[in-house]
């Protein structure tokens, strides 16, 4: 199932014609056929229109909702009131798929084969091979490291982002965000799959021209920015992802393809991070993982002549982003210039 958020904020399902049911009112919808007394209070308990709160119902809020995905593909079209249960595209806004401004997003670092080997030999001119990386990882040796994306810079699909006043080297990496959909505290990286929901697309926009350090000009400022968290177009229920580590993914700007990489480039999966980061820190439902990014961004390709990153690579307002990911859909954003 697709999970959307939609206009003011409702939960919907995306389906396969672009059109989006309101479960809440299509749930209602279908208790009323079936004579229930007073559907609309059942709705919201079973259904209900945030997308948080039916995180929270787990496998059986999911039944219920197809349930009411079924009682509309029979021909339903209106909740117990008159109320509209399905918009065509063209309808609706798509809203950021962010159960709540409450939930914390980690951020896994370097945690992809391709990217980290291309941005470490451009950054201080490492030579790692591919072999020697996976080497340095089975020995436990590779360095592990991340950050805290701040939620209240989530960007809607289709929206624009401002172009940072800090920066002339502002990046793109398409993520994959895998949403958390119960309580998770010291969890074991064998269980890990069992406290996951879905997953989403992140576009995780960046500063590169900032040294990342400790101090006021960090990795936090670098990450965190008006705009740097684009997410959408919906949250895919893990039920329709066979296999979350080979999905394909991909980056355009303005139509020309940068990134072209695989999930199954990826160091340490999404169970390890819960585990690695619910030793102290606990995860909720609605929370996110996201596992990083794959070659392709502005600062990890091939350098000029003086072997300094091309600026030409790096984003300018007016550019046009398409993130992808298998199975889960196509993020867009425009970045635009704060004049």
């Amino acid at each position: 199932m697709k999970l959307v958020k939609y206009n003011e904020g409702r939960l919907g399902a995306l389906m396969e014609d672009n059109s989006v049911v309101d479960l809440n009112y299509a749930y209602a919808s279908y208790k009323a056929s079936k004579g229930s007394a007073n559907p609309q209070r059942k709705a919201d308990a079973k259904v209900p229109s945030c997308l948080l709160a039916f995180i929270k119902e787990g496998d059986e809020g999911l039944e219920n909702a197809q349930k009411a995905i079924d009682h509309v593909k029979k021909g339903a079209a209106e909740g117990p009131k008159g109320e509209k249960l399905v918009y065509k595209k063209g309808e609706y806004k798509l809203r950021a798929p962010l159960p709540s401004t409450g939930n914390k997003i980690a951020m896994a670092g370097a945690n992809f084969y391709d990217h980290s080997i291309d941005a470490y030999k451009m950054l201080r001119g490492d030579t790692t091979t591919l072999e020697e990386l996976k080497a340095q990882v089975e020995a436990g040796e590779y360095r592990t490291w991340g950050f805290w994306k701040q939620s209240s810079f989530v960007r809607d699909p289709d929206t624009e982002t401002p172009y940072p006043a800090k920066t002339k080297r502002m990046d793109y990496e398409v993520e994959l965000a895998a949403v958390i959909g119960k309580y998770a505290k010291d969890t074991k990286e064998a269980d890990g799959m069992d406290y996951i929901y879905g997953y989403t697309v992140l576009n995780d926009l960046s500063i590169r021209d900032m040294p990342f350090g400790s101090g006021p000009d960090g990795l936090f400022f670098a990450k965190n920015f008006d705009g740097s968290a684009p997410m959408g177009p919906c949250i895919v229920t893990k039920d329709e992802i066979k296999d979350p580590y080979k999905l394909g993914m991909k980056q355009w700007v303005n139509d020309e393809l940068r990134q072209d990489g695989n999930m199954s480039s990826i160091i340490r999966g999404y169970e390890w991070w819960l585990e690695w980061l619910s030793r102290d820190v606990p995860f909720y439902p609605g929370d996110m993982i996201c596992g990083g990014t794959c070659s392709g961004t502005a600062m990890d390709q091939t350098p000029r002549v003086d072997g300094k990153t091309d600026p030409k690579l790096f984003l300018k307002p007016g550019d046009e982003l398409r993130a992808w990911i298998e199975g889960v859909g196509e993020l867009r954003t425009k970045i635009v210039s704060k004049e």
